[in-house]
């Protein structure tokens, strides 16, 4: 039940403005936001406005004197409505938000939520074509702060306009009335925010013509909360690459949380998607359309949130105390695109264009190339930019396979795409299964490279035993260097027998060291050949989309990772 009017309140120390109102609106002195005047009164517990007049002459002078003579204010029926002449006490005329009821929630609502809220509204009532209106005038003295809440009292009772606000303390819903009810109290009818309510909602109106009908506003709504969550979803993608092998001083992005603040301080949010929909629509191009899911990256994020803010389609808007007139200011307002270098990939090479001469493999690019190569043996496998402004730049395993997945709809070396954070490069001994899927790659690839040679291999005349003494006669010719002191083994076709690979393999020598490192050589090619495999597997589009994003990311690393958003203050 509703509260009623009463002189003993309006008496009340820092209640006295709330009288002023009441005479003023009787005596039709107050404005609304179309500079009528605001002369409605509401009839207590009923859906009755109406204008009324002072029906005694002792009661009208008292009421009109400065300041009001409350003690000659006669008590009883004198306050008579203009519509239908019914007498009313003071107490039948209902206590509405702009007498400071707190009947609603907003009374003990956060004050940040409350004021945050009310931004919304008035920027609601403007991005609503059935307001009439396009800006608020913004209010001159301090006995007009009320001039527009009348109007947005009854806008916003109208549940086809309140949707379009969706405005939450915790999990608290608050209307217009709530926040009109805590601006009245707990703000004590502060003007200074009156007047950023209006100035706020005036700049967001200018500056958001991208933003068309209809607009939704939120504050800490669950469609935020699906913002949010797409941050953590990078958060925890970081960590998953961790999982998979990546080193943690690669992801100079920060494996730590990430402050919701840092990344995006907005406090509220509008957005033309409905509530129930994903935030954003951008989503890197040529990737596969069952990859959508799976993006969560700092970069596609931070893509993804720019995009959509340009467009019109969701946007976040950090607050300030504003006062009569507000400034706007832009964060992050570089396309974070237009940083990233052209890349088209043009093929790739194994080792020198010899399959058996090195443990890596080159993925090629028009201005370079990443070789993919063992460390430590077995230990990990990663690309290092070759043959740029770039190079030295390195990404891991589990970022490669994370840009194969995204682009080319599944993990290396798997059918399908498996889940996130359990991908590991090979681990364990190349057996006899292992070495007859890499042959079949290696027939499959070798004719395919940019650079191609015969195998050639070179062991020491003198060596006991040769082992190369068993390659196939008919496919490989042996010769000796001028001084003795080398057996030269040229292969003469295209590719070698399983039989052949196996011995190739098996004696493969680190030209570095010097030492045999077949294990070095059967995973670095091993992984290599699924690398290929799946790239090879995709169209140009998509080859050159993961290349830019593979460069990308050996490149730079990006160590921001906060997203554009509006500050207005």
């Amino acid at each position: 039940m509703a509260n009623g009017l009463s002189i003993s309140e309006f008496k009340e120390p820092g209640k006295y403005d709330r009288a002023e109102l009441f005479i003023a609106k009787i005596n039709g002195t107050t404005k609304d936001e179309n500079g009528k005047p605001n002369k409605l009164f509401k009839r207590k517990d009923k859906e009755q406005f109406f204008e009324i007049k002072i029906d005694s002459e002792t009661g009208k002078e008292a009421w009109n004197k400065k300041p009001i003579a409350f003690k000659d204010i006669p008590s009883g029926r004198i306050y008579k409505r203009l519509d239908t002449g019914e007498f009313l006490t003071i107490s039948e005329i209902e206590k509405t938000a702009e007498f400071g009821s707190s009947s609603g929630s907003g009374g003990g609502a956060d004050k940040t939520a409350a004021v945050e809220s009310m931004c919304c509204y008035f920027a609601s009532y403007l991005f609503n074509p059935a307001s009439g209106m396009d800006s608020f005038k913004q209010i001159e003295e301090k006995k007009d702060l009320l001039k527009y809440t009348g109007a947005l009292t009854k806008f916003f009772k109208n549940k086809s306009n309140s949707k379009f606000v969706q405005a939450f303390d915790k999990d608290t819903a608050l209307s217009f009335d709530d926040c009109l009810t805590h601006w009245s109290t707990k703000n004590k009818s502060d003007a200074d925010w009156m007047y950023t309510f209006i100035s706020t909602a005036n700049i967001i109106k200018k500056r958001g013509r991208k933003f068309q009908h209809p607009v939704y506003f939120h504050r800490g709504s669950p469609f935020m909360d699906k913002i949010y969550a797409k941050k953590k979803k990078c958060e925890t993608h970081n960590k998953d690459l961790v999982k998979s092998g990546a080193a943690p001083n690669e992801l100079k992005e920060g494996l730590q949380k990430i402050g919701d603040d840092k990344w995006n301080p907005g406090d509220i949010w509008m957005s033309t998607v409905n509530p129930e929909k994903d935030p954003f629509s951008w989503t890197p191009q040529f990737m596969k359309k069952n990859m959508q899911t799976h993006v969560c990256d700092w970069p596609s994020l931070q893509q993804a949130v720019y995009e959509s803010a340009i467009s019109g389609e969701t946007l976040g808007i950090s607050l300030k105390k504003s006062g009569k007139s507000a400034n706007i200011k832009f964060f992050n307002d570089i396309n974070p695109s237009s940083v990233k270098p052209s890349i088209r990939y043009s093929g790739f090479t194994f080792g020198n264009g010899d399959f058996f001469n090195s443990a890596d493999v080159y993925i090629e690019f028009n201005s370079g190339k990443i070789q993919f190569r063992p460390y430590a043996t077995t230990k990990s496998w990663q690309g290092e930019i070759k043959g740029t402004k770039a190079s030295g730049g390195k990404a891991g395993g589990a970022p490669t396979n994370y840009y194969a997945e995204l682009f080319f709809g599944r993990s290396i070396d798997k059918p399908e795409k498996i889940a996130s954070g359990t991908w590991k490069e090979f681990k364990g001994k190349i057996g006899l299964t292992e070495k007859k899927k890499m042959y079949e790659l290696y027939k499959k690839y070798n004719e395919k490279q940019k650079t191609k040679k015969n195998s050639t291999v070179k062991i020491k005349i003198d060596a006991s035993p040769n082992p190369l003494e068993k390659l196939s006669k008919k496919d490989f010719a042996r010769t000796k260097d001028k001084k003795f002191h080398y057996y030269t083994y040229q292969g003469v076709n295209q590719f070698v027998s399983f039989e052949d690979f196996q011995i190739l393999g098996d004696n493969y020598t680190n030209q570095r060291t010097k030492k045999l490192a077949p294990d070095s050589f059967y995973f670095g090619k091993y992984m290599g050949l699924a690398l290929i495999d799946v790239i090879e597997s995709g169209q140009p589009v998509s080859q050159n989309a993961f290349a830019s994003e593979l460069i990308r990311f050996a490149m730079s690393n990006i160590d921001n990772v906060s997203s554009f958003y509006w500050k207005i203050y």
